[in-house]
């Protein structure tokens, strides 16, 4: 018998770009509802402040004294870095109110283009079904999905973070210190929506040394010095300008709630003091894919490549995770799309764990099919998680998992 040779598969761009269509439509839906979640209505009143002049303070606002204490929301300066702030701005003084909805979608657009950006450096050669299937999930992971579905900071901070990522390894790629530069920025604008994102530092870098083969140790370092030195360059400003107004450069009541904060507000109360830290261990019962992604990289003989790759990603999310458990054990609350900077991990996780098996399918092995199975339920289950949180759980303000018992939480207003 004559062996045929298929074509080699191409990149799905038709089915990829009308993924993102119905994404962006989904996203514009969500966001159609109600805005009057406690941190939601924060940010308008703080964007009025900057609107009229009044500076990046609550301090004197309709809030301070109606459940927003002024130890923690008076202040001369709100307590978050402005780089959210900014972009709220300015999209209002273009937009109008609606300028807030904009940010969201333009977030989900800069995570999703940059996903696939980055996917298409790391999971070579990416295409075919399973460029499809990572498009798919980037498009409709839940973490995204939820916090994009609210105008809250965390999709602005998804979106640029997973930029400076895929410019990153570009970077690395190339042995190019403009592109260094380029990405050290993004990754320092991110810092100033929140400070959180210097977190993907490590992950990147090993990803990075990784997917590009083991660079030149020495073109390689320089590149990523370049890199965060230029981030930590884009912060310290901040920093600095706190510790001339506030007395602080990093000061210990920024995001902690305050004592009084705690007592008048059940649901802070509740996120804070109620819920255990280790509520970030169920990250697999809404990122379904995480679990099978990894059982099936660890079951299958892969190259030693695909297992460093693994190991990087796998690295990423536990160490997000694990100072998020830390935070929350020395007083922080403890919100699920806290950690939403594993995202970029989560998905080329599953990305990858596609690409090996989508290889191994031809012969029909029990193991492999079984866990190619296994890994299609993962993928259904947190799609429809994706769709399911900001569309009909658009009311809860902290994710729910599938087929989890409706637990009372109180409302996130003061």
């Amino acid at each position: 018998m004559r062996s045929v040779t298929l074509p080699a598969a191409r990149f799905p761009w038709l089915p990829v770009l009308a993924i993102f269509v119905v994404g962006l439509g989904l996203r514009a839906l969500a966001l159609g509802g109600a805005h009057n979640e406690g941190d939601e209505l924060v940010y308008r009143i703080l964007i009025q402040q900057l609107h009229l002049g009044k500076g990046y303070t609550l301090a004197g606002t309709v809030l301070i004294g109606q459940g927003w204490p002024a130890e923690q929301y008076g202040r001369r300066l709100f307590f978050h870095p402005p780089g959210g702030a900014a972009l709220f701005w300015a999209l209002y003084e273009i937009f109008g109110e609606p300028g807030f909805d904009v940010a969201q979608v333009l977030s989900f657009a800069i995570f999703y283009a940059a996903m696939l950006w980055l996917a298409a450096q790391v999971l070579v050669p990416f295409r075919g079904a399973p460029a499809l299937l990572t498009a798919t999930l980037a498009a409709f992971t839940p973490l995204m999905t939820h916090v994009a579905g609210r105008e809250w900071l965390d999709a602005p901070l998804l979106g640029f973070t997973t930029l400076a990522c895929a410019i990153f390894v570009l970077a690395v790629r190339r042995g190019a210190l403009g592109w260094a530069v380029v990405a050290g920025c993004v990754l320092g604008y991110a810092t100033l929506i929140k400070m959180t994102a210097l977190l993907v530092v490590p992950g990147i870098v090993a990803l990075a040394w990784v997917a590009c083969d083991s660079p030149s140790p020495a073109s390689f370092l320089r590149v990523a010095a370049a890199f965060i030195a230029v981030a930590v360059a884009v912060e310290v400003p901040w920093q600095l300008y706190q510790w001339a107004v506030v007395g602080s450069a990093f000061p210990s009541w920024a995001g902690k709630p305050s004592p009084e904060l705690l007592e008048t507000n059940p649901y802070i109360h509740y996120v804070t003091v109620e819920r255990s830290p280790w509520v970030y261990l169920m990250l697999p019962r809404v990122l379904w894919t995480l679990i099978p992604s990894y059982m099936c990289l660890g079951l299958l003989n892969v190259s030693p490549r695909t297992r460093r790759t693994m190991w990087a990603l796998v690295g990423w999310i536990v160490l997000v995770v694990a100072i998020h458990v830390f935070l929350g054990f020395i007083g922080y609350s403890k919100v699920l799309r806290y950690v939403i900077i594993v995202t970029p991990a989560t998905v080329l996780l599953f990305g990858l764990a596609v690409q090996e098996l989508a290889g191994r399918l031809a012969p029909r092995r029990a193991l492999i099919v079984g866990l190619f199975a296994f890994l299609m339920m993962g993928f259904v289950l947190e799609v429809s998680q994706g769709i399911v949180t900001p569309l009909l759980d658009s009311d809860f303000v902290l994710i729910r998992p599938l087929f989890s018992r409706p637990t009372p939480v109180p409302y996130a207003r003061p």
